[in-house]
C-alpha cells in the first residue's frame, strides 16, 4: 500500500506540475492540459506500479497487461476530464482542488483493480508451489470433497506445497478450532464465507476471496463445477489464470433428483411440446418420472432452471486446464460435455481405512446395513419393502440404515406402516469410527444405488470384511467384480435383492470368499498413490 500511494503520488505531482505549466505557463486551455498531463502521469504510474510496487517483471502476460491498462487509462481519461469539468463549470471548484479530487477518486479504484486484475507475481516453476483450493464443504462439514480437502491439507505441505482454503461454512474459524478439528492442519490458512445469507452474496463473497488470493496462488483447485467452480471460472477468467477441477458427479442431475423427489418408476413416453422443445418432458412428465439415471439425463433436456445449472457446469468444465474423476465412469460422462479426453484424468480417491472394534451385536442376529445420504437415488426404500419377505425367511434379521437427508421422515412414516417395523432401524448419521463398527458386525452391507462416482462406502465395507452386495452403476463395477469380491444387481429390483440377501446369509462359505477376495483389492485407493498422482498432475501445471 505504502509503495503504491508513492507511485500514484509521483504520478499525480507530475500530473498537477505539467497541468500547472501548459494552463498558467503556456496559457493552454485548462480541459486539454488536463488530458496532457493526465497521459504523461498515466504512463508514469504505468511503469512504477508495475515494475517497482507491484514487482511484476514478467513478459509472458505483458500484451494482455498493456491492452487491460490501456483500456482502463481511457476510463480513467473519461472519469478525469468530465470529473474536473463538472467540478469546474457546474460547481466552481479551483481547477487544481478539482484535480486533486477526482486524482484521489480514480486512485482508490486503480488500486483494486491493479491489484486484482493487472499485476501479478511472477510464479514460475521453482519459485513458490502454492495452490488456493476452493470447496465447498470442509471440517467440520461431513462429507467426500471435505474428507478430500483435509487429507490434501495435510500432504501437500510434506511435499513443499503451501496450501490455502476457501470454502462456504455455518462456522467462523474461531468455532472450528473450538471443536479441534484443524489440530493437524495449523499452517494452513481457512477463509470461510458464511453460507447463512443471500445465495447471490455469498457467491460474490467467494469470488471476492478467490479472486483476492490469485496474487498468491500458483493453481487454483475447485472442488465442484457450480457453486465452487462457477466463482473460480469468473475469477480466473479475469486474471487470465488457469485452474484445475475435480468433478464427483453431475451437480444438476443431484439437484434435479433432489427437486422432483423422484423415485424408480418406468419413465412415461414423451410427447413434443412444440417444435422448439422436441425432446423436452412436459413438467407433469418430470413430475411422475420417479427416476432417471444420470446416463439417461446426459441424453434428454428438462426444464429451464436444470437446463442453465447444466450449461455452468459444462462452461466450467469446458474452460478447465485439467479436470481430475474418480473413476473411468466419470471420465466418460465429463467427456460427454464436450471436455477432451486428454484433460480428463482419473485418479481414484484414497479411503482412510482405520481399524475399529465391531459393535456389540447379539448371538445369532443377521444384520443388514445400508450407508448413504437418504435421497431417491440412494434406494432405501426398497429395503423396507422387501424388509417382511426376509424376515420370514430369517426371524432374526435386521435392516440397518445409516444416514441423514430429505428423505428421512418419507422413509420413516412407510417404515412404520411395515409389519415388520420392528426390525428396521433409522440410525442417522453416525461419527466415521461408528459407522465402520457397524459395517463390520454386519452380515451384509447394502448399497442399493441408483447411482455412484466412487462408492467410497463399499470400499471401507470390504476392508471391515463385510460381504458386499450392490448395483452395476457409475463407479462401482470399478470396485465390485461380480461373484469375486461382492455381488451385482440391478438397482431396485427386488427379486434380486431377496435373492443375493439370501444367498449370502444362507452360505458362510461364500461370505467368507467374497470378504476375503475384496480386502485384497483394495490396493489402488491407498492414500500414497492418490496424493503422488495429484501432485504430478499439478506440477505439469507450474512448469
Amino acid at each position: 500500500m505504502v509503495k503504491f500511494m508513492i507511485s500514484g503520488g509521483t504520478a499525480a505531482i507530475a500530473d498537477v506540475v505539467i497541468l500547472y505549466v501548459l494552463t498558467d505557463g503556456l496559457d493552454i486551455w485548462y480541459l486539454i492540459s488536463s488530458i496532457i498531463a493526465f497521459l504523461f502521469a498515466f504512463l508514469v504510474s504505468f511503469y512504477l506500479q508495475k515494475f517497482w510496487t507491484f514487482r511484476d517483471n514478467s513478459r509472458d502476460r505483458i500484451k494482455q497487461q498493456a491492452a487491460v491498462y490501456l483500456i482502463l487509462g481511457i476510463v480513467n481519461l473519461a472519469v478525469n476530464s468530465s470529473g474536473i469539468y463538472f467540478l469546474v463549470e457546474i460547481f466552481g471548484t479551483w481547477y487544481l482542488l478539482a484535480q486533486i479530487i477526482i486524482g484521489a477518486v480514480v486512485a482508490t479504484y486503480n488500486f483494486l483493480l491493479y491489484k486484482f486484475f493487472i499485476f501479478t507475481s511472477d510464479k514460475k516453476a521453482g519459485a513458490h508451489k502454492n495452490i488456493l483450493i476452493a470447496t465447498g464443504i470442509f471440517s467440520p462439514d461431513i462429507g467426500g470433497p471435505a474428507t478430500y480437502t483435509k487429507t490434501l491439507c495435510e500432504e501437500l505441505p510434506k511435499f513443499g506445497w503451501e496450501v490455502k482454503v476457501v470454502t462456504y461454512s455455518d462456522d467462523t474459524n474461531a468455532e472450528c478450532r473450538i471443536k479441534n478439528v484443524e489440530l493437524r492442519m495449523q499452517s494452513v490458512e481457512v477463509l470461510r464465507v458464511s453460507r447463512q445469507q443471500n445465495k447471490l452474496l455469498r457467491y460474490c463473497k467467494y469470488f471476492w476471496q478467490i479472486l483476492h488470493l490469485l496474487n498468491w496462488a500458483n493453481i487454483v483447485y475447485a472442488q465442484g463445477p457450480v457453486s465452487e467452480g462457477l466463482p473460480v471460472y469468473w475469477a480466473c477468467k479475469l486474471r487470465g489464470r488457469k485452474y484445475i477441477l475435480k468433478i464427483v458427479g453431475d451437480y444438476a442431475w443431484e439437484q434435479f433428483q433432489n427437486a422432483k423427489c423422484t423415485r424408480l418408476a418406468g419413465a412415461k413416453p414423451r410427447r413434443r411440446i412444440n417444435p422448439s422443445r422436441v425432446g423436452e418432458p412436459s413438467r407433469a412428465e418430470v413430475e411422475n418420472t420417479e427416476f432417471i439415471s444420470l446416463d439417461e439425463f446426459q441424453k434428454r433436456k428438462f426444464d429451464a432452471k436444470t437446463e442453465r445449472k447444466r450449461k455452468v457446469e459444462y462452461k466450467v468444465a469446458q474452460n478447465a486446464e485439467k479436470i481430475i474423476v474418480p473413476s473411468v465412469y466419470l471420465k466418460k460422462i465429463v467427456a460427454g460435455w464436450g471436455v477432451a479426453e486428454e484433460k480428463i484424468t482419473v485418479i481414484y480417491n484414497a479411503v482412510e481405512f482405520a481399524d475399529v472394534k465391531a459393535i456389540y451385536k447379539p448371538s445369532g442376529e443377521k444384520r443388514i446395513v445400508s450407508v448413504g445420504r437418504l435421497v431417491p437415488w440412494k434406494g432405501m426404500e426398497m429395503f423396507i419393502e422387501i424388509a417382511e419377505k426376509l424376515q420370514i425367511a430369517d426371524c432374526r434379521l435386521q435392516i440397518l440404515i445409516i444416514g441423514d437427508g430429505p428423505q428421512r421422515q418419507a422413509l420413516q412414516v412407510k417404515s412404520q406402516k411395515s409389519k415388520v417395523k420392528s426390525q428396521i432401524k433409522f440410525l442417522g448419521a453416525l461419527s466415521h469410527d461408528k459407522t465402520l463398527a457397524y459395517m463390520k458386525a454386519a452380515d451384509i452391507f447394502a448399497l442399493n444405488t441408483g447411482y455412484e462416482g466412487l462408492p467410497h462406502t463399499i470400499l471401507e465395507a470390504m476392508y471391515c470384511g463385510t460381504p458386499v452386495i450392490t448395483t452395476p452403476v457409475g463407479g462401482n463395477t470399478e470396485v465390485v467384480a461380480n461373484g469375486e469380491n461382492g455381488l451385482l444387481v440391478d438397482y431396485n429390483n427386488k427379486e434380486q435383492w431377496q435373492t443375493a440377501i439370501l444367498k449370502i446369509l444362507k452360505d458362510n462359505s461364500l461370505a467368507q470368499t467374497l470378504a476375503r477376495n475384496a480386502k485384497g483389492s483394495l490396493a489402488k485407493f491407498n492414500q500414497k498413490s492418490m496424493i503422488g498422482q495429484t501432485i504430478a498432475e499439478l506440477n505439469k501445471l507450474i512448469n
